[in-house]
């Protein structure tokens, strides 16, 4: 099909756009050139791949193509936790570089792992304005444009975080106007933090055209405004990250939308991660998720055992090999997800850019029951489909606590709203529980705070497992 027939095309594309459709020899060809670029900067700069690269005994020379790659180690976050350092181009003042490759841009955090410490990232002037580059397409890919007005409802964190400051920026990039909620946990030297009604009012007096936070709380404010009768009619688009969003969930925020004057607003998602500094998004609900960047970045899929990299269609470990950074550096870095990657041309927009097709699975998320290994987002997908749950929690849990021994136990904590039947939900969930993990829940009514509140947490903790460990 010729580019300009694909039904989800743009009819605006800029020039940094159309990178993602030329073809992908084309693109290939520019990620190989760029990695030979970034591998010989490694060689000379970064403290961790010099080291590397005498240890197993080749040369930036031998790296020519993404196909060469193999040659390395994957790399784990609790690598690169030891020494944030190590991987941060060291380019001293008199190196023959510009002076936008060396000047400190900004920092972000990455926590993602069960310490909970968090891990600078860090971002030079170069990388920042590529990122910018990247954004543009990412703006694009959504459909967000300088008509927009952008609601920032992510939390301002104690670290900065992406979702926050990249909400920002991609307004920036298209030229939108952004206005922030500053929702998040209160600090009581400086009580800036804001509400969850002042985040529903300011969509309402601002004629918010596009929310963009974390699933649970974009969710929360469309909740509370259909509770208070708000006009959301101006809200076109849901830009929604930080964590699954099944059919079931899109359908929900979808129709109390409509409730409150949406017409037919499209709710997008994607896989965002500091370490690719934005996100992958879908240009059609569930239709895969684009890179936007492959001259930035290139992904793989590989198998966990053997750090191969496995065909188009096969689930595997993701990973992120940077193509053209100054600041924090990697290759073949493990982002902590299982998915699939498909190279073939999308069918509804025409790109050619990698797209993620599997919703990605948290490998710390993946839970051992009865000595079977199952995934809980199969559970939160059937979860989602019934109409009228307001919040929800997986609880895996034991018989008898005090016996880490005794039959492993499934509970679903469930916030419903009023007027439903209980037996009824009830009898749902231990229909969808059975058919997605072969396990009859116990069911506990709670209200919805007690699962999730927007004050105190960034998200919903939608999966606990406390069984206590083995010794």
């Amino acid at each position: 099909m010729p580019m300009e027939n694909y039904p989800g095309k743009p009819r605006n594309i800029s020039e940094f756009g159309k990178l993602l459709y030329k073809s992908q020899d084309e693109i290939r060809s520019i990620q190989n050139r760029k990695l030979r670029e970034q591998v010989g900067l490694l060689e000379k700069y970064s403290p961790y791949y010099k080291k590397l690269f005498k240890k197993l005994g080749i040369s930036a020379a031998d790296i020519k193509t993404v196909d060469d790659l193999e040659e390395f180690p994957l790399l784990y976050k609790r690598d690169y936790m030891k020494n944030p350092m190590d991987f941060r181009l060291d380019i001293p003042p008199d190196a023959p570089v510009q002076p936008h490759e060396r000047i400190l841009w900004g920092v972000h955090y990455t926590t993602g792992t069960t310490s909970g410490v968090p891990t600078p990232f860090f971002s030079t002037t170069h990388d920042y304005y590529g990122n910018l580059m990247q954004l543009t397409r990412m703006d694009e890919v959504a459909g967000i444009n300088s008509h927009d007005i952008v609601a920032n409802l992510f939390p301002l964190t104690p670290v900065p975080h992406i979702g926050f400051w990249k909400t920002i920026d991609y307004s920036i990039a298209c030229g939108a106007r952004c206005v922030s909620a500053v929702t998040g946990a209160r600090y009581e030297p400086f009580p800036i933090h804001r509400s969850l009604d002042y985040a529903v009012e300011m969509v309402e007096k601002n004629r918010c055209t596009v929310l963009s936070g974390i699933v649970s709380f974009v969710r929360r404010v469309i909740m509370r405004a259909e509770e208070l009768g708000k006009d959301f009619s101006c809200v076109r688009l849901c830009f929604v990250l930080g964590e699954a969003c099944p059919k079931g969930m899109r359908d929900d925020m979808r129709r109390r939308l409509r409730n409150i004057g949406a017409s037919r607003p499209f709710i997008c998602s994607g896989l965002g991660f500091t370490e690719m500094q934005g996100t992958t998004l879908e240009c059609t609900e569930e239709g895969g998720m684009h890179l936007c960047a492959p001259d930035l970045y290139f992904l793989e899929i590989v198998d966990e055992q053997t750090g191969k990299r496995l065909p188009d269609g096969e689930k595997g470990l993701l990973t992120i090999t940077h193509l053209d950074r100054r600041g924090t550096s990697f290759l073949r870095y493990v982002v902590g997800d299982i998915t699939t990657l498909t190279h073939e041309t999308c069918p509804n927009c025409g790109r050619n850019d990698a797209r993620v097709v599997m919703q990605p699975v948290r490998t710390m998320e993946l839970v051992n029951i009865k000595g079977t290994l199952i995934n809980p987002d199969i559970l939160k997908t059937e979860i989602s489909s019934i109409k009228g749950i307001e919040e929800y929690q997986i609880v895996f849990t034991k018989e008898d606590l005090k016996d880490p021994l005794s039959m492993d136990k499934l509970q679903i904590r469930v916030a419903i709203e009023r007027g439903l039947d209980k037996r009824n939900i009830e009898r749902r969930l231990i229909e969808k529980a059975r058919k997605a993990v072969e396990m009859t829940p116990e069911i506990v009514f709670v209200g919805k705070s007690e699962i999730f509140d927007p004050t105190k947490t960034l998200k919903s903790t939608r999966v606990v497992d406390n069984r206590p460990a083995l010794d």
